[in-house]
C-alpha cells in the first residue's frame, strides 16, 4: 500500500467550477481565483481542465511559449481556430498537440447540435523540438493501457475497462510520478474508490495498480517527470 504522504486525491465533488452561458471546466489545478492549498501543480503537469461546451457555444483557451499543451476531445468533437484563421475540426479519437513558439488565443467551439466535453491538459518545458500536430489513437481493445502521447516529459494513456477487470502499470522512470483522472465509471486505485471526475497523483513508486468497479470504466493515466 501506498503511504499517504505519497498520495493526493481529487475530488470532484470538492473542486469549484468556473462557467459562464453555455461553458462549464472544472479545473484539477490552481487556475484563475481558484486557488487551493491541495491543488497545486503536480511536477511538469500544471493545467488539468475537463470542459462541457453547449451547441453553438465557444471559449478562448490562452497559451504560453516554453509549454505543451493537449485537447482531447471526449465526447462529439471541437473546432479549433487560431490567430490567424486557421481551423480545425477535432473528433473523437483525435488529440491536438500544440506547441507555442510565443503567447496565443485559441477558440475552442462546439459545431455539434449537442453538448461536447473535452480534456485540456499542459506541460512545462524549457526545450521546445516538437510541433503543432493532430494526433490519433485507437481504442483497439478493452482493459488495456492505449498511449495518446508520449514527449520527455511526460507518457500519458487512455483505458476503458470491464467490471472487476485488474490491471497494473510499472513506471518507466521510478523517479516519476503518476497522475489517474477518472472520465467515467469507477476504479479502486490502491485501496482508494476513485469515480468520474476524481483524480489521484502518486509519488514514489515503482508501479501502481487498480480494479475497474463498473462497467466501461474509463481512465486516463499520465507518467510525468517531476522536475
Amino acid at each position: 500500500m501506498i503511504n499517504q504522504s505519497q498520495a493526493q486525491i481529487y475530488l470532484a465533488n470538492a473542486r469549484r467550477q468556473r462557467q459562464t452561458k453555455g461553458y462549464h471546466c472544472w479545473s484539477v489545478f490552481n487556475a484563475e481565483n481558484y486557488q487551493e492549498k491541495t491543488s497545486t501543480i503536480l511536477g511538469t503537469l500544471f493545467l488539468f481542465n475537463y470542459q462541457i461546451l453547449a451547441p453553438n457555444h465557444s471559449t478562448t483557451m490562452v497559451t504560453h511559449a516554453d509549454c505543451i499543451y493537449y485537447i482531447l476531445p471526449l465526447y462529439g468533437g471541437i473546432h479549433l481556430e487560431d490567430e490567424h484563421y486557421n481551423e480545425k475540426l477535432i473528433l473523437s479519437q483525435k488529440i491536438e498537440q500544440i506547441v507555442p513558439e510565443n503567447p496565443a488565443k485559441f477558440e475552442i467551439s462546439n459545431p455539434f447540435e449537442e453538448n461536447i466535453s473535452f480534456l485540456t491538459i499542459a506541460f512545462k518545458q524549457q526545450t521546445n523540438k516538437l510541433k503543432n500536430q493532430l494526433l490519433s489513437f485507437n481504442f483497439k481493445e478493452n482493459n488495456k493501457l492505449i498511449p495518446i502521447f508520449e514527449n520527455k516529459i511526460a507518457c500519458t494513456y487512455i483505458g476503458n475497462f470491464d467490471g472487476r477487470k485488474e490491471a497494473a502499470y510499472p513506471l518507466k522512470n521510478k523517479q516519476n510520478s503518476i497522475f489517474v483522472y477518472i472520465i467515467q465509471g469507477a476504479f479502486e486505485f490502491e485501496n482508494r474508490l476513485l469515480e468520474a471526475g476524481d483524480a489521484l497523483s502518486l509519488k514514489e513508486i515503482e508501479a501502481v495498480e487498480w480494479e475497474a468497479l463498473s462497467e466501461n470504466a474509463l481512465l486516463l493515466l499520465i507518467e510525468i517527470q517531476l522536475a
